[in-house]
């Protein structure tokens, strides 16, 4: 009975082991993820990051140098074209400005002496030139002619002098004029860089004292879109942006010009993309961050195909593109030259892969715009429904 009992025994675990190999070897399919071509709206967009700045604005420099001696605008002063923003102490200046005057006016006293210097000369010159000769030596009316060519001489140099003289004059009331800093136009000051009794030094750059902002209600945002984007973008096309003071509220604005000088940042090459925006609520300030969606084209109903799908390759690809590529034409939308071109286009043309039996197989797709999720197909073997391999499971 006992031998009965472990024959049957024996019989049951050669079944169950037989069982095992048998559906190991049967189940080879690899376990995918799937998703379905299906048809919806794609609105391709760019996104960057930039910065909140005034449309119009100004830095109000010094000309000259020397200290402050008072300030008549702060930190958001309302102000207007030509208004006193500051005051550097006058008086070297006004001194420099009494110095070229008295020079000015040495010099016009110069020339009127010259002038008389010569005009006698000249006339004492010609009387004697028009005596007999007996009457004068010809070495005396050489000496009035060379006293005379003196006296012109001087009265030249008399009028270089008071050009001068008036240059400096010029100079010396330019100074003292720019010892009063004014507003160059209609706004409201979003940065003071100076305080009463600073000194400031304009001998070798100008130094910023103020930055007046025209209109807080006009403002734009200066982003930095990376060279891969750049074509996409054109004047006239919407964009959208958050900025960290307020996480929950999307702002709206326009692109009015895209920039053609390059900006390389972090080895990148980015270019400057200004995006006008309506403040009239003033939330907005200079210097925010913005973070900028721009919409760069949208379709509606067309076919899509999921982005995982593009990105997926089988852990084999390069051995089937090989076998697959030799029994296989590309699609007549794929322009090539010759069949070398051809075997070599199998692998830098966009495609997905399906899994139809039990096997994978490479389609050659034509794509468009495409979002976050999905890609638009343009051309491909492929129809609304049909399933694309997106991945492997878990474990695989």
């Amino acid at each position: 009975m006992k031998s009965k009992y472990w024959i049957l025994s024996g019989i049951a675990l050669v079944a169950v082991i037989i069982a095992i190999v048998f559906f190991v070897k049967r189940d080879k399919k690899p376990l995918l993820t799937f998703e379905k071509i299906k048809r919806g709206d794609i609105t391709a967009t760019v996104s960057a990051t930039g910065q909140i700045n005034p449309v119009v604005w100004a830095q109000v420099g010094a000309q000259v140098s020397g200290q402050i001696i008072k300030l008549y605008a702060d930190f958001n002063s309302v102000v207007k074209k030509g208004q006193l923003l500051a005051l550097i102490d006058p008086t070297p200046f006004k001194a420099s400005l009494a110095q070229a005057t008295a020079n000015l006016l040495s010099a016009k006293a110069g020339i009127v002496q010259a002038k008389a210097t010569m005009e006698l000369d000249k006339s004492n010159y010609e009387r004697n030139l028009s005596l007999p000769p007996e009457l004068i030596s010809k070495q005396n009316l050489e000496t009035l002619k060379a006293t005379y060519d003196v006296a012109a001489a001087n009265f030249s140099a008399s009028q270089a002098a008071l050009l001068q003289a008036q240059a400096n004059y010029n100079i010396a009331n330019f100074n003292l004029e720019h010892t009063r800093i004014l507003s160059p136009l209609n706004g409201v000051v979003i940065t003071r860089e100076v305080n009463t009794g600073q000194t400031v030094a304009a001998a070798f750059q100008t130094p910023d004292l103020f930055d007046i902002a025209e209109n807080l209600e006009k403002m734009e945002s200066d982003t930095n879109v990376v060279e891969t984007d750049i074509g996409k973008v054109k004047v006239g096309q919407k964009a959208e942006f958050t900025v960290d003071s307020y996480p929950n509220t999307v702002f709206t604005g326009t692109v009015s010009i895209v920039r053609n000088a390059p900006m390389t940042i972090q080895n990148v090459v980015n270019y400057d993309v200004i995006i006008y925006i309506d403040n009239k609520d003033l939330k907005l300030k200079p210097g925010m961050t913005s973070y900028v969606t721009i919409d760069v084209g949208k379709k509606d109903n067309i076919l899509m195909i999921p982005n995982a799908a593009l990105r997926f390759a089988p852990k084999n690809s390069d051995s089937i593109l090989r076998t697959y590529s030799m029994h296989n034409k590309l699609p007549a939308w794929v322009k090539t030259d010759s069949p070398e071109a051809e075997k070599k286009e199998w692998y830098r043309i966009t495609k997905v892969w399906v899994y139809r039996d039990g096997q994978f197989i490479p389609l050659p797709v034509q794509t468009g715009i495409r979002d976050n999720n999905y890609t638009e197909l343009i051309e491909g073997d492929l129809k609304e429904g049909d399933e694309v391999v997106t991945g492997y499971q878990t474990g695989q």
